[in-house]
């Protein structure tokens, strides 16, 4: 290898200890350039697994909820509130639906027609999903209590036979994207 020195403005041939020192530079830059674009080639780490994989709890208290008794014909309309609990790490969705009007335990059922249904103020038909809740974040750690107002009406009550009659509240919760 040659090197210039610019005191004697000759050129003089390194031999040597110069030699073997300046090959171990360019060995250790060489490897480092190496190295250098080896890492930049390689593709960026997973993203981390969640240890606590995401859920949605809800709670209702047990028990029928009583709409009252009715002893007149014509039309009867009745509410009830129910306090939900809703415990989630992620963002969630809580819908709520009233299902058919039974006569007792059989299968005698009122119309459709007859029977109209309000959740949280929001008309609907019977089995209509309504929403009633919807968050962007998880619930704090000691949950959520979530009013639902049931309202329920039926009409035309001359043409239904006497007896008690239940329905099903359903409520539906859920994980969002």
């Amino acid at each position: 290898m040659y090197a210039r020195s610019k005191q004697h403005g000759c050129v003089t041939i390194l031999g040597g200890k110069k030699m073997l020192y300046l090959a171990r530079i360019l060995s250790i830059v060489v490897v480092w350039l190496a190295a250098g674009s080896a890492m930049g080639n390689t593709p960026p780490p997973p993203p981390p697994v969640p240890l606590i994989a995401p859920f949605v709890k809800v709670t209702v208290p047990g028990g029928p909820l009583q709409l009252g008794d009715v002893w007149s014909g014509g039309a009867f309309q009745a509410g009830a509130e129910v306090k939900v609990h809703v415990l989630a790490n992620c963002p969630y969705q809580v819908e709520a639906s009233f299902r058919d009007l039974r006569r007792g335990a059989g299968n005698e059922l009122l119309s459709p027609k007859q029977v109209m249904v309000a959740i949280n103020g929001k008309q609907t038909s019977l089995g209509g999903k309504v929403p009633v809740a919807l968050s962007g974040l998880p619930t704090p750690a000691s949950g959520m209590n979530i009013p639902v107002q049931l309202q329920v009406g039926v009409n035309n009550l001359m043409n239904c036979r006497a007896g008690r009659y239940n329905g099903t509240l359903v409520i539906t919760v859920m994980a969002v994207p």
